[in-house]
């Protein structure tokens, strides 16, 4: 006779069999860890091919031409480096401060790179207003990096503007008003990320030199995929991550 707190034996299955109870538990724990197992390795696998095989990764795609003026007075189209792998970078040359270490970095890739014609600087201009092609050619005289295979671009602000976020997925400027700000950390602030290209114009990483949390590590790594992309041929037909 079943008490008032149990249910009748017909409606429980009968009584429990402790080994099958434990034999179910012991399954389900079998399944769950050879499971863990087959993707713990595959995981494992991927990392090794990833450290083995270092393809940047695809970000996007310049789907649009950009038209500016070169700092020798010469109109240009980012068009004309299609089948070159470039980087480019987001400077001005009144800023006082993150765009020389901008610079610094690039001369290093220059320094590195510079000799292929497969290769190409682009520093653009954040305040093209002030930044006529007459101030960047003195800028660049002045800091010793007169190099035919790297551009400095100006030309109409607004369509710089939309260009660098539409196009390159660059973060937004902000002008900064404050006095103490502007003396300090310039008149703009702007992503200070160098972006590289691939030769059909697919975004192939972005690259946070200027943060120094990262120290080298990111100079590095752009160092590490521009190589990959010289070797990376033919370059690939469509953009999508690997």
């Amino acid at each position: 006779m079943p008490t008032s707190n149990s249910l009748p034996e017909h409606l429980t299955g009968g009584p429990r069999n402790p080994v099958a109870w434990w034999g179910t538990i012991a399954g389900v724990c079998l399944v769950i860890l050879a499971g863990s197992f087959f993707v713990t390795r595959a995981y494992r696998a991927k990392l090794r091919h990833e450290i083995e095989n270092p393809r940047p990764y695809f970000a996007g795609k310049l789907a649009s031409d950009l038209r500016a003026v070169n700092r020798d007075g010469q109109p240009v189209a980012l068009s004309q480096l299609n089948g070159k792998i470039f980087v480019a970078g987001y400077q001005y040359t009144s800023c006082p401060s993150g765009c020389l270490g901008m610079a610094a970095f690039m001369i290093l890739l220059h320094d590195k790179f510079g000799e292929r014609d497969d290769f190409q600087l682009v520093s653009i201009s954040v305040d093209p207003a002030e930044d006529t092609p007459e101030k960047m050619d003195a800028w660049v005289r002045d800091h010793g990096v007169d190099e035919k295979n790297w551009w400095f671009l100006t030309g109409d602000g607004q369509r710089i503007r939309d260009y660098m976020i539409r196009e390159f997925k660059f973060f937004g400027t902000r002008e900064n008003t404050d006095p103490a700000t502007i003396a300090s950390e310039g008149k703009f602030a702007h992503d200070q990320r160098l972006c590289l290209v691939d030769r059909d114009r697919n975004i192939r990483g972005y690259y946070d030199v200027m943060n120094p949390r990262h120290g080298n590590s990111e100079i590095d790594r752009l160092v590490r995929d521009i190589e990959y992309l010289f070797r990376e041929q033919p370059a690939p037909a469509a953009a999508g991550n690997p």
